[in-house]
């Protein structure tokens, strides 16, 4: 486009010229923005954990200068794209005009987000967040006032109009200099012209993306020290500044209705939150010195299969199973991991509502909080970053005691993208489970994309070709690779328990998934294998004798523990019903799906539930009774209910 032969030499060299001078511009944004993260390291030195390395500090700050040149460059676009496209029309100062003025007010903008973020760390401990909205509702005079006499910004005020002349005079020098050398380098051919052009504009794009991998500057991304403080820092206060508006927006969609969307009435959902008060039978076992409970990424019932026994995916948990309490046909309580996640943390299922960034506003349903009234110290461990799904806030302000994460075990695995492999992280629980403890770990490796180094492990099918007898099963089988992950996680898993049961006897052993993988052996998989997730329970005096349900949900798991280790008597709530017990539910439900001993229903995208029999030999007949819709509402109602307002006579 710029290097068409009806354009000048002259218009040639203005695009030079400007794609040059808006790369200082870009550089003088970046630099900005990584003083102030040092400035704040220095400054705030305290809030830094002595236990942080250098190399931390420096994946930190490299993680950080992502976040910089994304800012930088996205502020840019504009002065960059009509340097692209007015230069050949001869509108050279429309470009200029653009880029000085952009140029003052991006940098400008910087500077009071950088100083002004000194006195919002100094308040709040972290960089921008939603609660600095939260003062469009309050007595903004007196919050003004407090400032100024808490804080005496003058020093603040005074920072600024310094760096505002800093912008102001580069922003004239970038702008006057001739650039003599410059243009004497330029090429003249027309090839090389083209080349050079691409090459600009490839390098933009990778500077606005803040990456030259496949994955931009994301804020999931963005936890890679084990200090949540300096881990703070690495997201620039620009940026800090616009995901606290987004985070805000988000809490008020969730938080300014105050209508239920299930439509029930009162009397029924504070029928149900009645019905879900009880109290333990237990203790059936002797109180374990150790809870395991863990939640093993997309790992979901349908490889448990006899089918798919063949494959030799999930021996470990075919083996552990034939000791404990286990249900093949258990629905999750989301699709996502962070949703199912929370609904096991809080103890409410999850309803529609993203749980990550809300407290729950009772006790009495929480996974933490039981536990801790047991006497264990409860812990989390995750094999990605705390970042994640702000997943380390959730679980803080859940009450969890300690937290770790890739960070607290080496940062990156061989796969590099979501953390830790899973045989890291069992190592990490390994070495840091006190006596007493409840260890929530969240496992990752079996996720995209999928790059773990099998080809010198055991797996079976590491040449990539399956058995005659599954290859039948279609043109279009999952490939090899990813089912490796899946055989790595049950192998890992399986060894974590051994070890575990070799050093600590009387530990208990929860096992689940976090919800179905949504990776299927073949392209046609049933509605069973669409929606279920193995629950498991091992540990001394548990034996498959001690439960005989063949259907359950992710809600059961806590009435569960608690029956098997809280005292007689002691008062729970749960919307669960306990596998040890009795009584059987008719049904049970997970998010937009209905399970009993018969059939499966899943909610479609036209708000009609669609069903299939779950029979001795699956077969696909339509479901020949009627879909329990009423109860689903009422039963969701009532979770929505709980979290968004507390019981519902408060």
């Amino acid at each position: 486009m710029l290097v068409d032969d009806s354009l000048s030499s002259s218009r040639w060299l203005n695009f030079i010229k400007e794609s040059w001078k808006i790369f200082l511009l870009w550089l003088s944004g970046v630099l900005l923005l990584m003083s102030f993260r040092l400035f704040y390291l220095f400054h705030f030195s305290e809030k830094v954990s002595s236990d942080i390395t250098v190399k931390q500090l420096f994946d930190a700050l490299a993680t950080g200068f992502k976040f910089d040149s994304s800012a930088a460059g996205v502020c840019l676009l504009i002065p960059f794209l009509m340097n692209c496209f007015l230069q050949p029309f001869r509108l050279a100062h429309l470009v200029k005009y653009a880029r000085n003025i952009i140029g003052v007010i991006y940098q400008s903008v910087f500077v009071i987000l950088g100083v002004c973020g000194v006195t919002y760390i100094s308040e709040y401990g972290s960089q921008y967040n939603y609660f600095m909205l939260e003062g469009l509702y309050d007595d903004q005079q007196a919050i003004i006032s407090t400032a100024i006499q808490q804080y005496k910004p003058w020093g603040s005020l005074l920072s600024i109009m310094i760096l505002f002349l800093y912008v102001l005079f580069w922003t004239r020098f970038v702008d006057r200099r001739n650039y003599s050398l410059l243009i004497n380098l330029c090429p003249k051919s027309r090839a090389k012209k083209v080349i050079l052009s691409i090459l600009i504009i490839v390098v933009f794009i990778c500077a606005a993306r803040g990456s030259f991998d496949s994955r931009p500057a994301s804020r999931k991304w963005s936890a890679v020290t084990t200090d949540p403080f300096v881990n703070n820092l690495v997201i620039n206060p620009f940026r800090s500044f616009f995901y606290a508006i987004q985070d805000y927006g988000e809490l008020n969609q969730l938080t300014i209705s105050n209508t239920n969307p299930y439509s029930v009435s009162e009397d029924k959902i504070n029928n149900v939150l009645l019905n879900n008060e009880t109290r333990s039978i237990g203790p059936l076992i002797e109180k374990p010195s150790r809870i395991f409970f863990i939640v093993m990424e997309s790992f979901d019932s349908w490889p448990l299969q006899d089918k798919y026994r063949g494959l030799g995916l999930t021996e470990n948990f075919h083996r552990l199973k034939a000791n404990g309490i286990f249900v093949e046909q258990a629905l999750p309580a989301a699709s996502s991991t962070m949703n199912s996640l929370s609904s096991l943390v809080t103890g409410i299922p999850f309803s529609g509502i993203n749980m990550s960034r809300l407290t729950s506003k009772v006790d009495t349903y929480s996974l933490i909080h039981h536990m801790e009234k047991q006497g264990y110290t409860s812990q989390f461990f995750y094999g990605g970053l705390l970042s994640w799904q702000t997943v380390g806030e959730f679980m803080n302000r859940h009450g969890v005691d300690r937290i770790y994460s890739a960070a607290n075990a080496g940062g990156k695995g061989s796969a590099g993208v979501w953390g830790v492999d899973d045989g890291q992280l069992f190592d990490l629980v390994s070495k840091s489970v006190p006596e007493n403890s409840f260890n929530l770990i969240m496992t990752t490796s079996y996720h995209g994309p999928f790059n773990l180094d099998l080809l010198n492990s055991e797996y079976p099918w590491r040449n990539g070709v399956y058995p005659a007898q599954y290859q039948v099963m279609g043109d279009e089988l999952l490939s090899p690779n990813t089912l490796g992950h899946l055989w790595y996680s049950d192998k890992m898993m399986g060894q974590f328990v051994d070890n575990m049961q070799r050093q600590y006897p009387d530990a208990l052993f929860v096992i689940t998934g976090d919800h179905y993988s949504r990776r299927y052996f073949h392209a046609k998989p049933n509605l069973y294998e669409l929606t279920h997730v193995p629950i498991l329970l091992l540990g001394q005096g548990i034996s498959p004798k001690l439960s005989n349900r063949k259907v359950a949900s992710h809600m059961d798991i806590t009435a569960t523990i608690m029956d098997l280790i809280a005292s007689s008597g002691t008062p729970f709530a749960s919307f669960g019903h306990s596998l040890v017990r009795s009584e059987i539910p008719e049904n049970v439900f997970g998010y937009k799906t209905i399970r009993n001993s018969e059939y499966v229903w899943k909610q479609g995208n036209n708000e009609q539930f669609y069903g299939y029999r779950c029979t001795a030999k699956m077969d696909v007949k339509p479901p020949e009774q009627s879909v329990p819709i009423h109860e689903y509402q009422v039963y969701m109602a009532a979770a929505w209910q709980l979290l968004m307002k507390g019981f519902a006579d408060d």
